[in-house]
């Protein structure tokens, strides 16, 4: 069967308000975020450059170089999130989850068992600006691959529906989303575990949201608070 594709959903960077107070842990979370914003902007870039007025061949050589150093930069700017994230505490393989909590203040999630075992610990990237609703739901539905609908080359894998935004998009966990180019698909850099980057919904690693997609059954809670 065909994954359907989530029809309302929004992951492009708004701008960025987020120091409400000038705390040291809000003040990292902002630097984090403006590096995130800046190799987005860039990356976004690299699929409409203006072709050159030169030769044809080398027209391609300019354009090939300006995308491959377009990419070297987003990659670069993934790696130094990457290295300063948080690990994922998980068991690969299947698990039965009772329930999930996300934390805003430590952009984590807790995976429980029925029992309430405590059975993964994911670092997770929430909505800039308060934008992840906080309350209990229950996951509604589930796509294994989906797309930004004002732009589908906006992809991401491994969508939990579990509430409604502000202007009725779907919220829910995914991996990271990812830019389909002319040179192959172009990663977000996302700060998980460390501060928000999405328009709302809960960024995981990608191993992490598949996880969570394979073992998680539709209806089961979905609980976000601010602090435990």
């Amino acid at each position: 069967m065909r994954p359907r594709p989530d029809l309302h959903h929004t992951h492009r960077y708004p701008h960025l308000s987020i120091l409400k107070s000038v705390s040291a842990s809000r003040l990292f979370r902002h630097r984090f975020a403006m590096m995130t914003v800046s190799a987005v902007a860039l990356s976004l870039s690299v699929p409409v450059l203006a072709p050159l007025t030169s030769a044809s061949e080398t027209t391609a050589a300019m354009r090939t170089a300006s995308v491959e150093s377009a990419i070297a930069n987003v990659s670069k700017a993934a790696s130094v999130v990457n290295r300063r994230a948080p690990l994922s505490l998980v068991r690969r393989g299947p698990a039965t989850i009772g329930y999930v909590t996300v934390v805003l203040d430590e952009q984590t999630t807790y995976v429980y068992s029925p029992t309430r075992r405590l059975i993964a610990t994911l670092p997770v990237s929430t909505g800039l600006d308060d934008t992840t609703p906080v309350g209990s739901f229950t996951v509604f539905s589930k796509s294994a691959d989906t797309f930004y609908t004002p732009n589908p080359r906006e992809r991401m894998r491994w969508m939990t529906r579990f509430t409604k935004g502000p202007n009725g998009g779907n919220i829910g966990f995914h991996s990271i989303p990812y830019m389909t180019t002319e040179v192959g698909e172009i990663k977000f850099p996302t700060p998980v575990g460390l501060a928000p980057s999405s328009h709302g919904c809960v960024r995981m690693r990608d191993a992490d949201a598949q996880w969570l997609f394979d073992n998680i059954a539709l209806g089961t809670v979905v609980t976000v608070i601010q602090s435990k």
